[in-house]
């Protein structure tokens, strides 16, 4: 009979040997901060998985990675305490109104759910943070999210998992901005200006919403403090080359694949939605397995790890949903050069663009050009994103294992808009 070996149980043997950890676990199970025992269970796969990669590593090393973990679920819980759903009424005068009831259940079942995070001080500027295609706007921006908390409250902006409609999520926009900008701060007489950040697809969005708001004469209406355009995406060129049989990188494979599939088609949307998923999660567990889970800087990633991952379930993320997101992207065209705003705005690439946007990305071409970019933003600002890592490349929207190198340039600008 084959003698069956499991691994060992690395968090047993951790919290014996580490009286600080021993402590932190007591703490955590007094307080039923956290189910013990499920995340006991996660964090022994997890531990295993790193040590078949790595098998000489040593117990002190494996005690720091389960502390680390421990408390990066804690650092989660905290956060999730200080966020909360988030509905603002829109006005009398809210173009809201009768566009519910021109759209009647779509609206709502095409509503983005959008999260609000408090920060602990008055804060005259809040942030809107406008995500890809995945993940959701709480993991996306998760690391990113301290930046903007010192000026004033972040909202997330969630996807619908079955349906999007980027005319709802315009509505909601409005209504947010609208009801952040009457909400005069206390003994100071001033209303809040928010920014408006996206990432990738998330700037598609932003940029949408602005010329939404110029073709229906409400622009004037609003005060919006500035733009963040992080790797910008704009139309189905920037990722997709539509001279090449072959794409030359993975995103592009996936993406052409979906807009070869009929909307009606729901098998075909399955199995097309099923490779894009497989090549997303190679990505993302990629970039995951270079971390080093013993270095306390990578805690917010392993914060958020399991929420990112699940995203790659289509039993947690319909395929509809996502698919209609990428579709999003098909009728959109690339900057004209035309005027858009005279916001300060900065945009950020990163050096490794080329691993998802195509060789000939009109969205890159365009705006890592300043000429160009005056014209459509002339308090614009552009700049690329460098790592310090000879060994790793920062790329494209790389918001989650690279975060530092963003705030790297966020911050002084985000201090020179609020000064």
């Amino acid at each position: 009979m084959e003698t069956v070996h499991s691994d060992p149980n690395y968090f047993n043997e951790a919290t014996q040997s580490v009286p600080r950890l021993k402590w932190l676990t007591k703490a955590v199970k007094v307080s039923r901060l956290l189910p013990l025992d499920h995340l006991e269970d996660q964090i022994n796969e997890k531990v295993a998985r790193l040590v078949r990669r790595k098998p000489d590593m040593d117990g002190e090393t494996r005690a720091q990675i389960i502390e680390n973990i421990v408390r990066a679920k804690i650092l989660k819980k905290f956060q999730t305490w200080k966020a909360k759903q988030y509905d603002p009424k829109p006005g009398k005068k809210s173009p809201s109104h009768s566009f519910r009831q021109m759209a009647g259940e779509q609206f709502e079942r095409c509503r983005c759910s959008i999260i609000k995070e408090k920060n602990f001080k008055i804060g005259r500027y809040p942030a809107i943070l406008v995500p890809g295609f995945i993940p959701d706007g709480n993991e996306a921006f998760f690391l990113l999210r301290r930046s903007f908390l010192k000026y004033g409250p972040v909202f997330y902006v969630n996807y619908p998992p079955h349906h999007f409609n980027k005319e709802v999520l315009f509505h909601q926009l409005y209504d947010m901005i609208w009801d952040l900008n009457r909400r005069s701060l206390k003994n100071a007489g001033v209303k809040p200006r928010p920014f408006l950040v996206g990432t990738s697809f998330g700037c598609r969005i932003i940029l949408s919403f602005m010329q939404w708001l110029d073709d229906n004469n409400l622009r004037a209406n609003l005060d919006i403090k500035g733009l963040v355009l992080l790797s910008p995406v704009l139309c189905l060129e920037d990722v997709v080359d539509p001279t090449s049989p072959r794409q030359k990188t993975l995103v592009g494979r996936a993406v052409s694949h979906l807009c070869e599939v009929e909307p009606d088609d729901v098998d075909g949307i399955d199995q097309a939605m099923g490779r894009a998923r497989n090549i997303f999660s190679k990505m993302f567990t990629s970039g995951r397995d270079q971390l080093k889970f013993n270095e306390k800087e990578q805690l917010g990633v392993m914060a958020i790890e399991d929420e990112v991952l699940r995203i790659f379930d289509p039993e947690f993320t319909p395929n509809q949903g996502v698919f209609q997101r990428y579709m999003g992207l098909k009728t959109e065209k690339a900057l004209s050069g035309a005027y858009m705003s005279d916001l300060p705005t900065l945009v950020l690439f990163a050096e490794g663009e080329s691993d998802v946007l195509t060789p000939n990305a009109p969205t890159y071409h365009q705006l890592i050009n300043n000429e160009f970019l005056h014209q459509v933003f002339p308090n614009g600002h552009v700049e690329v994103v460098y790592s310090l890592d000879e060994k790793r490349r920062v790329t494209h929207s790389d918001l989650i294992f690279q975060a530092d190198r963003y705030l790297a340039h966020i911050k002084p600008w985000l201090k020179l808009q609020t000064s």
